[in-house]
């Protein structure tokens, strides 16, 4: 399903326009898997599951962020929420918020709800890409390389990053497979997954006709031209520890502002296996609203490399004032 910040949400593939209440003082920001994100009047946040209406208090983000935002129509702040096991969440469940106002400033929160208990700030040329949990750490691509970050338990059982790591500075090194082609600039976006006991690196080539590119938003007339996957080795003993992968060995993967592999054979044959379900998360990079909240989404198939549209060209929203669509995985019948 796929959520808009308006609050209306899409099944597909058919389409289907679905609408989820939300407190009266809240405004909705986005999901994390079976959970919506809100941010009410007084400046509180939480997640909300919908469908058991269980709520976990998060710490106030906007007073984490230390600079003034001034209008959020010409400052969005995007958020990003990973956990290690997010369906399972209780109130002692650890969180981790990626925050991110410009390509100059962004930070990783850790939080155990409702306070935060320790954070990582990058600004100026190092700038976080995204997050990811695997194997019970942290993991983060920050200016092309891959950093682990530890956590662990310090005083009153508040987590805290006890070491940042380096595993790989070389991502921005690796190829994409397909075939250059002269009429686009191809800016690429990274994305990290865990998927059926992998880490996944996900490298989207997106294709601007380059007659676009001296227009200021010239990132809102690209689209998505392919994708590639890459493994990552994290053993000692690795010579070669990006690998690439033609198969996604049964899943399915939901790219965007939030990410997630899904078993294809648990779904009925949709989503379907080896392919990438995508959404025009990079949008957020533009001043004003987008033009269609749908521009640039859809699925790619590793097998075919070809890209075919999410939702039938007859699927009306309406359009949203600022954020992008986020992935929402309902744990009950909408």
């Amino acid at each position: 399903m796929l959520s808009l910040l308006d609050g209306t949400f899409l099944s597909f593939p058919g389409g289907e326009i679905h609408r989820m209440p939300v407190p009266g003082d809240a405004r909705y920001h986005g999901s994390f898997d079976n959970w919506l994100f809100l941010v009410h009047s007084d400046g509180r946040c939480s997640l909300m599951n919908p469908f058991s209406k269980t709520t976990l208090q998060l710490p106030k983000l906007a007073t984490i962020w230390p600079y003034e935002m001034g209008n959020p129509a010409e400052h969005p702040v995007f958020f990003k929420f990973v956990g290690p096991s997010s369906l399972d969440m209780s109130p002692d469940s650890l969180l981790a918020a990626m925050i991110v106002d410009s390509p100059h400033r962004s930070r990783i929160c850790i939080c155990q709800p409702p306070v935060a208990t320790d954070k990582l700030r990058k600004n100026h040329w190092d700038h976080i890409d995204d997050v990811a949990f695997f194997d019970g750490k942290l993991y983060a691509l920050i200016s092309g390389k891959l950093i682990v970050l530890e956590i662990v338990e310090k005083h009153k059982r508040q987590p805290k990053i006890s070491s940042i790591k380096c595993v790989s500075d070389n991502v921005c090194n690796l190829t994409i497979a397909d075939s250059y082609d002269g009429r686009y600039f191809c800016p690429s976006w990274e994305y990290l997954v865990e998927s059926a006991g992998r880490l996944l690196l996900v490298v989207r080539r997106v294709g601007i006709l380059r007659p676009l590119l001296p227009e200021r938003n010239a990132l809102q007339h690209g689209r998505t031209l392919s994708f590639e996957v890459f493994e990552v080795d994290l053993t000692s003993s690795s010579c070669r520890q990006w690998t690439r992968v033609s198969s996604l060995a049964g899943q399915a993967l939901f790219i965007g502002t939030y990410s997630k592999s899904v078993p294809a054979a648990e779904c009925g044959g949709l989503p379907q296996e080896d392919c990438i379900y995508f959404t025009c998360d990079y949008s957020r990079s533009c001043r004003g609203p987008p033009p269609d909240p749908l521009r640039d989404s859809g699925v790619f198939n590793m097998r075919t490399r070809m890209v075919t549209p999410l939702l039938p060209e007859t699927t009306v929203v309406r359009r949203v004032a600022q954020g992008c669509p986020t992935w929402f995985f309902p744990s009950g019948a909408v």
